[in-house]
């Protein structure tokens, strides 16, 4: 969970533990528990597709190759991921 995530998620408690129970009503809260868990998920394949570029240009692919695989540009893939990765 991103630092701005877990703050809000905090914030959320507090408010939480401050509400009146008799005040609230049942909401339906699915979709927004799928969104959280997906952003999960993406945050997941973000650190593992990092850690797949890296070991590419460890393995000295070019950004040309690795461009490919992510279906974009060169200059969109270095852009991108350059500054995440120390080769």
């Amino acid at each position: 969970m991103s630092r701005t995530r877990a703050e809000r998620a905090k914030a959320l408690e507090e408010w939480a533990g401050r509400v009146d129970a008799a005040e609230l009503r049942l909401a339906d809260t699915e979709g927004l528990r799928e969104i959280a868990a997906l952003a999960r998920r993406r945050a997941e394949v973000d650190e593992d597709l990092t850690a797949a570029i890296r070991s590419a240009r460890r393995a000295r692919r070019s950004w040309s190759e690795i461009a490919a695989m992510l279906g974009v540009s060169k200059q969109a893939a270095h852009r991108k991921y350059a500054p995440r990765i120390s080769t």
